[in-house]
């Protein structure tokens, strides 16, 4: 698998009188910057810059504004995609993936714990080695969109974004459908219908509760193959052969949305994926979380590439847990997240797993209650 090139990861700086309310002081700002391959810096800007980085000793300009139009040291549409697709992203592929048996042979909490080790190395950090992507809010690339949006668009095309609440599940395993109604219940009453993504090898001795979810307004979701941890890795026509299996399932609850396992995801699964599904959620806006390296695409809200329209996930709720933070203090740790996306119009799109490991449990139910709580608090959430 081809590696992309090594960008720059480039703190910002932005001029205090182009900051939205929603700039947070404390939170991280960092922006890759592309390598000349994918576009060529200009040398200079006109104008007065507005936003910048300080970088090896340099101050290197990176947005402008010069009679109210903006100038970008990159093409801007390059830039773009270049940072919403994770071009400057190195995934690796763990060991575990490779094995000649299915990982979930392991007993669930030795995985776990196996997990755990893994993205030790990958807590949020604020050492200048490891700050990005900062977690959980990394605001560098929605600084810079909201300024270039301010000049670059007609008023009239530059309304502000709402934010939309969307809860998702991932049922990696048969040991977590046990918890689906009683999460999916406590949903229901507070007034929300959550996706529900499955594998495809998902025996027909759980469509009950898949129906009974349809039934309620709920939304089923394809969670991959078999959840080998394999699909992202594949030549395109083992993926394809992989979804093809998946046709039965995806027919039968009109499935329309994806979401890669463990969050591998790779450009060969999304080219074939957009002959299957409408919409991805395999996307992080912030990625601490898979153990393919960190990355995400920084961005908040929903965008479309290359025919496949991605909705980042923005609050992967038990992700905490990895580094160290008890069931009791996640609504806490996640309520600044949760206030910033609502603030700056991003969407506040939520992961779980009813596995009993993750959220299949008395405490974690508990938790997620009152994070329902809060987010049926906010104005305008489904």
């Amino acid at each position: 698998m081809a590696q992309p090139r090594i960008p720059h990861i480039a703190s910002i700086e932005i001029d205090p009188a182009y900051r939205p309310e929603w700039f947070v002081e404390s939170a991280g700002a960092h922006v890759p910057l592309p390598p000349p391959d994918v576009t060529p810096p200009r040398t200079d800007l006109p104008g007065t810059v507005i936003v910048w980085t300080d970088s090896n000793h340099s101050h290197l300009p990176l947005i402008s504004i010069e009679q109210g139009k903006p100038h970008s040291r990159y093409d801007w549409t390059s830039w773009w995609q270049f940072v919403v697709g994770e071009q400057y992203r190195r995934l690796s592929r763990p060991l575990y993936t490779r094995l000649p048996f299915h990982y979930h042979r392991i007993p669930g909490a030795l995985r776990n714990m196996t997990a755990r080790l893994m993205l030790s190395s990958q807590a949020p950090s604020t050492q200048l080695s490891n700050a990005f992507p900062a977690f959980p809010i990394e605001q560098g690339f929605e600084l810079l969109v909201h300024v270039w949006r301010r000049f670059a668009l007609p008023p009239d095309q530059t309304t502000p974004f709402t934010s939309e609440t969307v809860l998702t599940h991932d049922v990696d395993t048969s040991a977590g459908y046990r918890w689906v109604k009683q999460t999916a219940e406590l949903e229901l009453a507070y007034g929300f219908q959550s996706v529900w993504n499955v594998v495809g090898q998902v025996p027909s001795t759980h469509f009950p509760v898949l129906d009974w979810l349809v039934d309620r307004g709920c939304s089923i979701g394809l969670h991959g193959y078999n959840h080998d941890n394999k699909l992202a890795f594949l030549a395109p026509e083992q993926i394809r052969r992989r979804l093809d299996a998946c046709r039965p399932l995806i027919e039968r609850y009109d499935i329309r949305c994806f979401r890669s396992p463990s969050w591998f995801r790779s450009d060969a699964l999304f080219k074939v994926l957009a002959d299957y599904v409408t919409v991805d959620y395999s996307r992080l806006d912030t990625d601490r979380s898979c153990p393919g390296g960190v990355g995400g695409c920084l961005w908040t809200k929903p965008f479309t590439l290359n025919g496949l329209t991605h909705v980042p996930t923005t609050v992967p709720f038990e992700d905490p847990l990895y580094w160290g933070h008890t069931p009791e203090q996640l609504v806490d740790f996640w309520r600044p997240k949760v206030d910033w996306l609502h603030a700056c119009g991003g969407g506040i799109v939520v992961n779980t797993h009813p596995e009993p490991q993750f959220s299949g449990n008395a405490r974690m139910l508990d938790a997620y209650a009152r994070f329902l709580e809060l987010l049926a608090g906010l104005h305008g959430s489904r």
